[in-house]
């Protein structure tokens, strides 16, 4: 990445930070960081600058700095976290706040080329570590409310869908490839017979050398599902460490340790093995009826499709795309079952879109949302 291309990726930061960036520049900003990974530290610490710029600016800045110039020295000795936080956009600021952020983005930009002057697109590599030291990680996060897009050192692209974060160790690719998820992610894997790529989640392991899926598995949901698009995957529960279980193209697995959530989930098409502590189904993936769009991986297109969904599980769905936080006022709301396609809509043209299907009304209050059974 030349100078002249680092310093235009720190003004369009500093114009996200302002508030002032269009979509087009977003799009851009995005696109170059992806290219560019060795930029998600330092453009972390100045996302640190920018909220601590207030109330006082110029002092807290300074003592911002400080911190930055403590964390550069500490990286020469010590593991760290590289994390990517994607956050919607602050109200709009003046002209001379931008010219204010882009000269801070521009000076710590040069700042961190003097202190790592060979660093061009692999993430920061600190000194060896003793053997008994965890290795040091790669973060993506997303908020509620937000996805992104990311392509890792050995090529496999990664869609990051709302509210998830990935890790992965820095030395990924050279012996191995292992990505720790939790939340949701559609994966396009590089190939590499030698080198099979394993995502750890918290109830189960996918291994695979070449293929296209999608996984969810968020810590607040009663399930965790793959779903396989092409190629085919091996997957072992975290419980039940001597199966494996093997998914064929258009097949979906669902994990879960409540019998009665699966059971409402796949209504009558899944085959189900189940001990003490998981239940597993395996069935076909959703479609739109009139688009045939699989519903498992529509968010990938910035679609929000759901089929005969009950509000209990729909609304958590609601939150991270919207984020927002819903909240239930009747045991009775979470029954309720909608189908439907959001793409451009906003939380509240998505509720008055339920509303006609379902008797009841809603208070938004900020980001908090109650819903109400009308009697």
């Amino acid at each position: 990445m030349g100078k002249d291309e680092k310093e235009y990726t720190w003004n369009l930061l500093a114009k996200k930070l302002a508030g002032e960036a269009s979509s087009e520049e977003l799009q851009e900003l995005a696109a170059l960081l992806r290219r560019n990974p060795e930029l998600h530290y330092p453009m972390q610490t100045l996302i640190d600058l920018w909220h601590s710029a207030e109330p006082s600016r110029q002092a807290a800045a300074e003592n911002a700095f400080d911190r930055h110039l403590d964390r550069m020295e500490k990286l020469k000795t010590d593991d760290h976290l590289t994390t990517i936080e994607y956050t919607p956009a602050r109200k709009s600021r003046s002209f001379s706040t931008i010219l204010t952020v882009s000269l801070i983005a521009i000076t710590l930009a040069s700042t961190w080329l003097l202190l790592y002057p060979g660093h061009n697109r692999q993430p920061l590599s600190p000194n060896p570590l003793p053997a008994s030291t965890a290795p040091a990680l790669n973060e993506v996060v997303t908020v509620n409310g937000s996805r992104t897009h990311l392509t890792l050192p050995d090529g496999t692209k990664v869609w990051l869908n709302a509210g998830s974060r990935l890790t992965y160790d820095k030395n990924y690719g050279s012996v191995r490839r292992e990505i720790n998820l939790t939340g949701e992610a559609f994966f396009d894997v590089a190939n590499n017979p030698q080198q099979p790529l394993i995502i750890h989640t918290p109830r189960m392991d996918v291994r695979v050398l070449g293929t296209s899926f999608n996984v969810k598995s968020y810590a607040a949901d009663k399930t965790t599902e793959a779903t396989l698009v092409r190629g085919s995957i091996a997957v072992s529960i975290k419980n039940r460490p001597d199966e494996t279980i093997i998914l064929k193209p258009n097949q979906k697995l669902i994990v879960t340790s409540d019998l009665t959530t699966l059971l409402r989930h796949q209504p009558g098409q899944s085959r189900i093995a189940s001990d003490s502590t998981a239940q597993i189904s395996i069935r076909p993936p959703s479609y739109e009826q009139n688009t045939g769009a699989m519903i498992e991986t529509s968010w990938v297109n910035n679609k929000f499709i759901f089929k005969d969904e009950d509000f209990g599980i729909l609304s958590k769905d609601l939150e991270r795309w919207y984020g927002v936080s819903i909240r239930l006022t009747d045991p009775a709301q979470a029954d309720w079952r909608f189908t439907g396609n959001f793409e451009k809509e906003n939380i509240r043209q998505a509720l008055d879109a339920l509303k006609l299907t379902a008797d009841f009304n809603y208070i938004i209050q900020g980001s908090q949302i109650q819903i109400i059974t009308n009697k």
